[in-house]
């Protein structure tokens, strides 16, 4: 058995321990119900037929900014965690498999998890849109608008997954990543208020505007949306964005990794 296939083992058995969280599947149908119930109301509303064309774009972005980051840090939680804490990381690393190799696949698992979870949500929002508001316009560009969904989740789906391996409490874990995602979405929200262009620059470099903000800059680079919509998209630069959220990704992973290697893994958490 090689590294790839091992790697693939941790990823299935990552996707099994979080499907059985009934939670996750609650958290599901709240951001399918979130995207549906906007839909319908606005569906009755004929001040918006001037956007009906481009109403997927509403339909895949409505949960974007709170329910795939909620979702992510909620996976990410009790992804290291729970193994310390239930004692399976003794049973986990005793078998035939490297500390890199166990690590990548818990990252990737609940990564490819997440894509899984966000494919259901986009398909759900872009049929909701054709079945209330007709043919839609520039639907090639949903995969692109779907990719960059994802991307910007890794933001604060290593963070947590980072507390998840530091802190080894699951609980915590989550509480912090949410209260960083709160936090900064506040203060990000009182800089754009501020009069000077350097508290706007300032904001930007908090981790929610490029997590939140990068899928619907790209959204608005790519199309034309009509001006007064319901889609508004933040200023700034979609590759200053993308890059932001490379930097904490790959920093947060690589705390996690260090933590992870040089530390006793097997130690149940009292």
């Amino acid at each position: 058995m090689n590294a790839l296939q091992r790697v693939a083992i941790i990823v299935n058995y990552e996707w099994r321990r979080a499907i059985a969280k009934k939670w996750i599947l609650a958290l599901l149908i709240l951001a399918i119900a979130f995207q549906a119930l906007p839909l319908i109301a606005l569906s009755r509303l004929a001040e918006f037929d001037i956007i009906n064309e481009n109403m997927w774009v509403f339909g895949v972005l409505s949960g974007q900014s709170l329910f795939v980051h909620l979702i992510a840090m909620i996976v990410a939680g009790g992804s290291m965690s729970e193994e310390y804490e239930q004692g399976t990381a003794d049973i986990l690393l005793s078998k035939p498999i490297t500390k890199v190799e166990y690590l990548a696949g818990k990252f990737l698992g609940g990564v490819l998890l997440l894509s899984f979870v966000e494919a259901i949500t986009t398909i759900t929002g872009v049929v909701l849109s054709y079945v209330f508001f007709g043919a839609q316009r520039d639907i090639y560009l949903v995969p692109l608008i779907y990719v960059a969904i994802v991307y910007s989740m890794l933001l604060f789906f290593s963070l947590t997954f980072m507390f998840s391996e530091v802190l080894r409490r699951s609980t915590l874990a989550m509480m912090m990543g949410f209260g960083i995602f709160v936090v900064s979405l506040m203060v990000g929200t009182v800089l754009l208020y501020l009069p000077e262009q350097f508290y706007r620059d300032v904001s930007q470099l908090l981790p929610t505007w490029s997590a939140t903000s990068l899928p619907t800059m790209l959204a608005a680079k790519l199309m034309t949306l009509p001006s007064g919509g319901l889609i508004s998209a933040p200023s700034g630069d979609v590759t200053f964005a993308a890059s932001i959220v490379a930097v904490y990704t790959v920093t947060f992973i690589l705390i996690a990794y260090f933590r992870f290697i040089k530390s006793d893994v097997t130690k149940k958490s009292a």
